[in-house]
């Protein structure tokens, strides 16, 4: 058996993996009404698998925006000056 396949992190991520997979693949079917308006003036009705993805799409990109804009900030950051010393004579 391949080291890889003890590793935990491999074995936590396949099974999140098999449980996304799960999700869609039995709610492909499935819808959810989103009433946009009050008084069922305006509803949009989509599918749960539609729903999961682009959750999981607008997280993926919201992460990868806050983690480059917190690597632009800490590296145009200034650090402090370092005082000079002082002489006692």
């Amino acid at each position: 058996m391949p080291s890889f396949l003890k590793n935990p992190k491999f074995i936590i991520g396949a099974i999140v993996v098999l449980w996304v997979a799960y999700v869609i693949y039995n709610n492909l079917e499935k819808s959810v009404d989103f009433y946009l308006l009050p008084f069922n003036v305006l509803t949009l009705q989509l599918r749960v698998s539609a729903v999961v993805i682009g959750s999981a799409i607008f997280g993926s990109i919201v992460t990868l925006v806050i983690q480059f804009l917190w690597k632009r900030r800490s590296k145009n950051a200034s650090s402090p000056a370092v005082a000079a010393p002082s002489s006692n004579t």
